[in-house]
């Protein structure tokens, strides 16, 4: 019997006691999959204690909750379904003489009341899992985590150093004021920021330097540097830790409403109940529009539905609707699901979509009408009529033969692993940082990667295309181990093809935000560059959740709106 780590640690000496209580199960030739915790005095998992339990090899009260079963008797259990593979794990541990192994109970109640509940409890969140789902040893789409987050302002008493790729900051080392007004470290908060927030927080911390720390007990684990206690950070995080930490914190923007003196310990107040008891609340469908079979399933991987699209379409309108607004798009329909046959639609005359705007069809001489998604309600009216992608050209409708935008799309071919495509990334994110471009990633939603180079629109279709074309030329000459100029499958076996035919006039490209009609449903998502170390797949975010990561209030975007270049000096550089 032996106790392992997610990363393959052999724990056993270190937990023999809770190894005893396992091994008497008397289980012949199992795999059990659990999480171990220690609780308070209040049945709460406690983090901190875990690791000081740990730190001071005081681990005897640690209690290990199996949730699953992968194997069991000389037989792989992972294709069963969940329940089947539940009911048969909760029969064994009933075998159970030790209150320190024991059997992680399942609640089938709606999501919104659970969660409303482990809020209240002060629980970090809820694991949801699908039923039906196979296991796998990897993050999916079948199981969800619920979180409980907290949020309140914080003064910023310093900054550290930036790491790898990212500028200007590294984290903000925050503190809060306690009943005497002293200014008490609270710990930092490194996440929530794009590179525009990073440099206009370098700009206003600058003024504010300081040669000695402002909290009243400086903090041992904090190396930065220092500044005056005058500027506000409001942060969400998940918990505070005994020793007045914050933990798992988002930066969401400066607060100039409050004075940083003012600036103390919130009270944390129960999460509201759920809007309809019973039920999970969803957003609102716009009037008039009603979601027919919302209960069919349209990816049999995951069982998701097409509610579950809608859903998704309905919780990112307002981040994904100004990459859509204003610019032809095409829709790829999936009337039988992801596994039937798909529609590619670059024209509107047979689509009855409210909302959807049909172009002038003097903008693609001898086709019918091209067509717009400009409104919430063409958005989601497209989702109901089985649209799961949203496909754009790189030019405005009103300026259709000058591209505002030209996409790289990173096109992995057999055998190119996933850190090669990292690594791809990062190589042509350098080319055209060198080429003086600025350039925004995003993920697929499908195998590869995206690098959009926001234009002002003045050069034509053919100047763009050329320009991409040898930008990708110029990658296969310089790395031809790595990268590859010529499509198809036999070009680019063990290498990358940077499709640059994506900047060709009527090309189009999955938008941000856009579902993939692929098993899984992975969404198109932005990031910053400094996630690129960090990212897993090019569908690391699906319909499940794409909206945990805008939750965060993070938007890696925010420049793009207002970055304004044009192709000429890079022209220059590349000799062209």
């Amino acid at each position: 019997m032996r106790l392992l780590t997610r990363n393959g640690y052999d724990w056993t000496a270190k937990l023999k006691g809770l190894a005893d209580d396992v091994a008497a199960l008397q289980l012949r030739s199992a795999w059990l999959d659990g999480e171990i915790v220690l609780l308070d005095k209040h049945g709460v998992p406690d983090f901190n204690a875990l690791q000081n339990a740990f730190d001071r090899a005081a681990v005897e009260q640690l209690q290990f909750f199996v949730f699953d079963l992968p194997y069991y008797a000389g037989h792989d259990l992972r294709a069963v379904p969940l329940e089947q593979r539940r009911a048969l794990l909760g029969t064994l541990m009933q075998r159970s003489h030790s209150a320190r192994p024991r059997f992680s109970e399942a609640f089938a109640v709606p999501a919104a009341e659970l969660l409303h509940k482990a809020c209240h409890m002060r629980l970090e969140g809820v694991i949801g899992k699908r039923r039906g789902a196979p296991y796998v040893s990897r993050r999916t789409t079948s199981w969800i985590k619920l979180k409980c987050t907290q949020r309140q302002e914080f003064v910023i008493g310093g900054y550290t150093d930036p790491q790898g790729s990212r500028s200007g900051l590294g984290a903000l080392l925050l503190g809060i004021h306690d009943a005497q007004g002293h200014l008490r470290y609270a710990g930092r908060v490194g996440t929530g920021f794009d590179a525009p927030t990073l440099k206009l927080l370098k700009q206003r911390l600058d003024p504010l330097k300081a040669a000695h720390s402002p909290f009243h007990e400086p903090p041992r684990e904090a190396r930065g540097h220092w500044v005056k206690p005058q500027l506000v950070a409001e942060v969400s995080f998940g918990e505070w830790t005994p020793d007045g930490r914050v933990r798992h914190s988002v930066f969401h923007g400066l607060r100039a409403d409050k004075p940083a003196r003012t600036i103390t310990r919130e009270t944390a107040t129960p999460a509201p109940a759920p809007a309809h008891k019973g039920k999970e609340a969803t957003p609102a469908l716009p009037q008039g529009l009603r979601v027919s079979h919302p209960e069919r399933v349209i990816d049999s991987a995951t069982g998701l539905t097409k509610l579950d699209l809608v859903n998704h379409y309905l919780r990112v309108a307002k981040r994904m609707l100004p990459h859509l607004e204003g610019r032809p798009v095409a829709m790829l329909r999936a009337p039988s699901g992801v596994e039937g046959q798909h529609f590619f639609q670059k024209h509107g005359e047979s689509l009855r979509i409210p909302a959807l705007t049909r172009l002038d069809p003097k903008l693609d001489p001898g086709h019918p009408a091209m067509m717009q998604v400009d409104s919430f309600e063409a958005l989601v009216g497209a989702a109901q009529m089985n649209v799961v992608e949203f496909h754009t050209w790189n030019a405005l409708s009103k300026r259709i033969e000058q591209p505002d935008h030209m996409t790289f799309d990173l096109d992995p071919g057999e055998g190119v692993s996933w850190p090669q495509m990292r690594e791809a990334a990062q190589l042509v994110h350098a080319l055209l940082d060198e080429l003086g471009l600025v350039n925004f990633l995003k993920t697929s939603g499908g195998k590869g990667l995206h690098v959009v180079v926001p234009l002002t629109p003045r050069a034509d279709w053919d100047t763009v295309r050329d320009f991409s074309r040898a930008v990708v030329q110029h990658l296969a000459q310089v790395l031809p181990d790595r990268f590859v100029a010529k499509s198809g499958a036999r070009n680019r076996v063990g290498k990358i093809f940077v499709d640059y035919l994506r900047n060709g006039r009527g090309a189009t490209t999955a938008a941000a935000f856009s579902a993939r009609a692929r098993p899984g449903l992975g969404v198109s998502m932005p990031c910053a560059w400094d996630e690129l170390p960090t990212l897993t797949a090019g569908d690391q975010w699906t319909i499940v959740n794409a909206h945990e990561r805008l939750d965060s209030g993070d938007d890696p975007w925010a420049a793009y709106a207002k970055t304004n270049q044009t192709l000429s000096g890079a022209m220059k550089k590349l000799a062209l």
